[in-house]
C-alpha cells in the first residue's frame, strides 16, 4: 500500500498519533491523526480518522476507518 501511495502521491512515510482509545468488549475505538510525509521528510498533509477494530483472540478480524472525504481530497490534490 505504501508503494502505491508513494507512486501516486509521493507519500513515503505515515506517522500515526493516537489521540483517543476506548474498548467495549472485543471492539476497540480509536481517534488518530495520520501524518503523511515525502521521502525527504517534508510533510504532505494530516488527516484525522476514527477507527473501529474487532478482536478475536490475538487477531484483528475487522478494521474500519472513518474519515472526512474532503480531508482526503485535499491531501490528494497536494
Amino acid at each position: 500500500m505504501i508503494d502505491e501511495l508513494e507512486k501516486s502521491m509521493g507519500i513515503a512515510t505515515v506517522h500515526i498519533e493516537m489521540l483517543a482509545i476506548a474498548a467495549d468488549g472485543n471492539r476497540v475505538l480509536t481517534e488518530r491523526l495520520d501524518i503523511f510525509e515525502r521521502a525527504d521528510g517534508s510533510e504532505i498533509g494530516r488527516v484525522t480518522l476514527m477507527g473501529i477494530y474487532e478482536i478475536e483472540g490475538d487477531r484483528i478480524v475487522a478494521w474500519r476507518d472513518y474519515v472526512d472525504v474532503n480531508a482526503i481530497s485535499k491531501l490528494a490534490a497536494g
